[in-house]
């Protein structure tokens, strides 16, 4: 069956480095969500209607309405985000159901998150409600392109690395996320949001070590 478009309304922004901006709705309705999954919204400018997908950092029903927060990288000229630039506080959106099937799946086994830049955005969702043992790995080219330090810091139980490749920074890591020399249980699962070529290096890398759950996002 064909799922409806709803409503809701845009409570918070701020832009959390030069080119992401955080766009936090409410819907007027309870909407249900599994971590690392996206949201289908449907803009409208002097071209006409059209959609865009955004994944979800983090979520929170209260009062039959659900707060969806969403981090979002600008381009300069697109029309996405040329839209959300002039999107202010209290104005309406409308939205799809929430889709995806890059989900956090539901077992004990231990989990590992890698992620670069905006890949954050599902996997921080995942890596917040997941119960298990969790470890993550973020990896930024310069410190200016940092943001969710402080969220990756309060998410109970996470064992981190935060990698900045082309800057010198104490107390980052200062080369790229490697595999090589780390140790994880064979039966761990694997969570990777980032551009296809890279993606497809480490799936490589972790079968070569005989690690076989491995789930992908690309971007």
């Amino acid at each position: 069956m064909e799922q409806e478009w709803i409503k809701a309304k845009v409570i918070n922004r701020q832009m959390l480095t030069d080119t992401v901006i955080e766009f936090s709705i409410e819907t007027y309705q309870e909407v249900s969500v599994i971590p690392g999954q996206w949201a289908l919204f449907l803009f409208e400018d002097e071209q006409g209607p059209f959609q865009r997908i955004y994944s979800i950092v983090d979520h929170d029903t209260d009062n039959e309405k659900t707060m969806l927060i969403f981090a979002i990288k600008l381009s300069e000229h697109g029309r996405w985000s040329s839209f959300i630039r002039k999107t202010i506080i209290g104005s309406e959106v409308t939205i799809k159901w929430v889709f995806g099937n890059f989900v956090v799946q539901n077992t004990q086994l231990p989990k590992v998150f890698i992620w670069t830049w905006v890949g954050i955005v599902p996997l921080l969702n995942m890596a917040k409600y997941c119960m298990t043992k969790k470890q993550l790995f973020f990896s930024v080219s310069y410190k200016k392109d940092l943001f969710y330090e402080d969220r990756i810091k309060k998410i109970h139980g996470l064992g981190y690395e935060i990698h900045i490749t082309q800057e010198n920074i104490e107390w980052y890591q200062t080369w790229r996320i490697n595999f090589v020399n780390q140790y994880f249980d064979l039966t761990t699962e694997f969570y990777i949001c980032w551009n296809p070529e890279v993606v497809n290096d480490i799936v490589w890398k972790l079968s070569m070590l005989w690690y076989k759950r491995i789930y992908i996002e690309k971007f």
